[in-house]
């Protein structure tokens, strides 16, 4: 089985499966604590980076509920459609928390944030000094998040204008491994309801959003106002499902960042048991 023949049948595989999986459910209520999300993406971009090399790529995920309320455990994945560039896979292991407060109040907020493990498990490979093939050091590292979003402030035609800030600090789990550091990012989003134009679907809205974004030198790149973002996506509940999806255009100002403005879209499809 050639490579293209094997991308189309994994990707056949994963939709079908979370389809069939959204129509066996959609007529239970009884909540299990459980979300799987399959997620295909035209390129991976995080924090600004071009992960991947401007290639598509799968990010499977798998969430399960705990105890604690708003304290959930998450398996997050990157992986290249392509299957010969598995050195960009990409596991996270996320402990994360999400929950609101003052409910009821214009100064009602979320409080979000995570700790993510995450690991490159294969080989990357470079060339020493005579052009021989050589396995590079395997990435793997550790984040933690921060954050708050305004969920009522701003009243804006029936909804609301949501500002946020984030806080991302990636720090090495052995010396020397990359140069820990932050990421800041300062945030609005906007979403509204809108009449329901598919066939079943119970709800759908579109969300406007972008965001101002400065590195402070994580992973050796230089300090400073390093991209902003803007997106265009829409949603809508269908079959005991969501599908979501978005357009979203980077400008890049920092060329160890990302030396070029970015253009990607993004379709998910997304399970709660």
């Amino acid at each position: 089985m050639n490579g293209d023949i094997m991308n189309k049948s994994i990707r056949a595989v994963l939709l079908m499966g979370l389809a069939v999986t959204c129509a066996a459910g959609a007529a239970e209520d009884k909540s299990l604590g459980v979300t799987a999300d399959l997620t295909l993406a035209s390129k991976y971009m995080t924090d600004g980076f071009n992960v991947g090399d401007n290639h598509a790529a799968y990010m499977p995920s798998l969430a399960v509920d705990t105890k604690v309320p708003g304290f959930y455990l998450q398996f997050w994945s990157a992986l290249p459609m392509e299957r010969n560039r598995q050195q960009y896979d990409e596991y996270d292991f996320m402990a994360r928390y999400s929950h609101d407060f003052f409910g009821g109040s214009p100064l009602k907020l979320n409080l979000h944030g995570y700790y993510d493990y995450w690991v490159y498990p294969h080989d990357a490979y470079t060339t020493d000094k005579n052009g021989a093939t050589i396995a590079a050091q395997s990435k793997r590292g550790q984040k933690v998040h921060a954050g708050v979003s305004l969920l009522e402030l701003l009243p804006v035609l029936g909804s609301h204008l949501v500002p946020s800030y984030n806080y991302y600090y990636w720090f090495p789990d052995q010396k020397d491994l990359f140069q820990a550091g932050a990421h800041h990012e300062l945030a609005l989003s906007y979403t509204h309801a809108l009449p329901v134009f598919i066939p079943g679907a119970k709800q759908q809205d579109v969300t406007l959003g972008g965001s101002l974004n400065y590195h402070d030198g994580a992973f050796g790149v230089d300090s400073g106002w390093s991209h902003t973002t803007a997106m265009l996506g829409t949603s809508a509940e269908l079959l005991g499902c969501t599908l979501s999806a978005n357009v979203n255009y980077q400008w890049s100002y920092i060329a160890s960042v990302d030396p070029e403005n970015e253009f990607w879209a993004m379709l998910s499809l997304t399970k709660k048991f």
